[in-house]
């Protein structure tokens, strides 16, 4: 798995983007953003570059993870539901993965809690 981490966007030396590349079994490539700590407006016009490379870097799937977000603004929000309409454009998927609680919260407020990767869980 390649990562990459920004080093160019970071608070106390803490990295703030990461983006990786894996492959599940059976499953096309994906590539992982994992956004962390604050995302307001200010991170937004930082970040969003990084963002939209990671996204254009291939073909591959993109997935989200906000686990570690401490707080998200809604500019976000409209980030998130355009990168999905231009991953959607060109057959791809865009999905968050662990959204922290802050994050579930917006989502839900904005009705986008379809963004959310669902998870197969097998019988037993």
């Amino acid at each position: 798995m390649a990562t990459t981490v920004s080093r160019r966007y970071s608070v106390a030396n803490r990295p703030r983007v990461t983006v990786s590349k894996w492959r599940e079994p059976s499953h096309a490539a994906h590539t992982l953003v994992a956004l962390r700590g604050e995302l307001d407006s200010a991170a937004l016009n930082t970040l969003v570059e990084t963002f939209d490379d990671a996204i254009a870097q291939d073909d591959a799937d993109v997935v989200v993870d906000l686990a570690e977000v401490e707080f998200i603004g809604a500019a976000w929000i409209g980030t998130f539901v355009r990168s999905r309409a231009d991953l959607r454009a060109q057959d791809r998927e865009f999905t968050v993965r662990s959204p922290s609680r802050v994050v579930q919260r917006l989502l839900d407020l904005c009705g986008l809690t379809y963004l959310i990767e669902s998870i197969e869980v097998s019988p037993r």
